[in-house]
């Protein structure tokens, strides 16, 4: 009998556990951001909720091993996940620089390949691009150029090539995502451990920084309507982030390291960035620029309920050398959030929406064409 009563005690618990695996694959929606994942948190709560700019393909790829880079290129490439993880979304900003400008693009992981492997690559001497642009993200930014300021060497300034664009013009429809349930009990069961770990204190990846007064964003109820009829509800009403989550925003860890950062470190980081540039325009012909990510804590600073979450703007104390060339993304990705655009950066993930991925585009071609930052 006791063996019985056993036997039935333990049926019922793994029918428990079952149908709560079951029951939060029907209610979980698909995984789709990077800090979502990494963190434990719901598609539910923080997923991005209006349209993204998009393209039906992408007019761009990411090379696989630096032996794709086998010929002339305009533009060479060297960046991080904001430039190599993004072909899945249809929106990353290679996308809208190639549709403006018609230049041929190669993408290449600077996760992988140090910048000096491919300035001293066979093809980048043979056939010197146009442009190279070395892409990062802000938190990665010291350790990835202040090294260089070990060797200085003195300055030199290729010119401006001529902006001789031609835009391919594809179209950019705006897309959402269709919010369904994942029926994915794989995910459900890491979404359980993912949560464990993070009440355990096991997981300490992804921060979570609470937002200062949200009186002046809009109701969830106005962004399904913006998501359902784009254009029915004023832009000026979203603010910060679609998603049904407002008050709270999403983090990595490790954007906290830039609060380390001395007077000196960044001095020290753009004597790097500067020698840096000089190596790549050292053949004479191409013209170097920095693309920098600012990260969420630095370019969403204004609007943290706690001033001390809010982190170095890296971007701003590059440009206090004038002679670094430099995209001022910190300034365009501030004028695209207050003016009330949602999702600049995605709620769910550490990248930028479809709009700032298009702003940054733009910002950079602008910064080709001679045009003055946003102010």
């Amino acid at each position: 009998m006791t063996l019985k009563i056993h036997h039935r005690l333990l049926l019922s618990i793994f029918g428990a556990c079952f149908a709560l695996v079951w029951g939060l694959a029907f209610v979980l929606e698909p995984l789709d951001g990077d800090l979502t994942r990494v963190g434990g948190f719901t598609e539910n709560d923080f997923h991005w909720r209006v349209p993204q700019p998009t393209f039906r393909e992408n007019l761009f790829k990411v090379a696989k091993d630096l032996s794709e880079y086998d010929r002339y290129y305009d533009v060479v490439l060297l960046g991080d996940s904001f430039s190599c993880d993004q072909v899945g979304h249809l929106f990353g900003w290679q996308n809208f620089l190639i549709n403006r400008t018609g230049l041929s693009v190669i993408t290449i992981d600077t996760r992988r390949y140090w910048p000096i492997e491919i300035l001293e690559s066979e093809t980048f001497k043979k056939h010197p691009p146009r442009y190279f642009i070395f892409e990062s993200v802000e938190r990665y930014l010291n350790e990835r150029a202040a090294y260089f300021a070990k060797d200085p060497r003195p300055f030199r300034e290729n010119p401006l090539p001529p902006a001789n664009f031609h835009p391919v013009n594809a179209p950019s429809p705006m897309a959402l995502r269709p919010q369904t349930r994942c029926w994915d009990t794989d995910y459900a069961l890491g979404y359980l451990n993912a949560v464990m770990q993070r009440r355990f204190h096991l997981n300490n990846q992804v921060t979570v920084l609470p937002l200062a007064n949200n009186d002046g964003l809009s109701t969830f109820d106005d962004l399904q309507k913006l998501s359902a009829s784009p254009g029915s509800v004023g832009l000026e009403k979203a603010k910060l982030f679609s998603s049904r989550v407002q008050d709270r925003m999403l983090i990595y860890f490790d954007e906290a390291k830039k609060h380390d950062l001395a007077p000196a470190d960044l001095e020290t980081l753009r004597a790097g960035m500067l020698e840096f540039q000089n190596l790549a325009e050292s053949n004479g012909k191409t013209h170097f620029v920095f693309v920098i990510a600012p990260d969420k804590s630095s370019i969403y600073a204004p609007y943290l309920a706690n001033p001390s979450d809010a982190t170095h703007n890296l971007v701003e104390n590059a440009a206090k050398d004038p002679r670094i060339h430099l995209v001022r993304t910190d300034l365009t990705l501030t004028q695209s959030i207050t003016s009330g655009i949602p999702d600049v950066y995605l709620p769910n993930d550490s990248h930028w929406g479809g709009v700032g991925h298009q702003r940054v585009a733009d910002a950079l071609v602008d910064f080709w064409e001679g045009k003055p930052a946003p102010k």
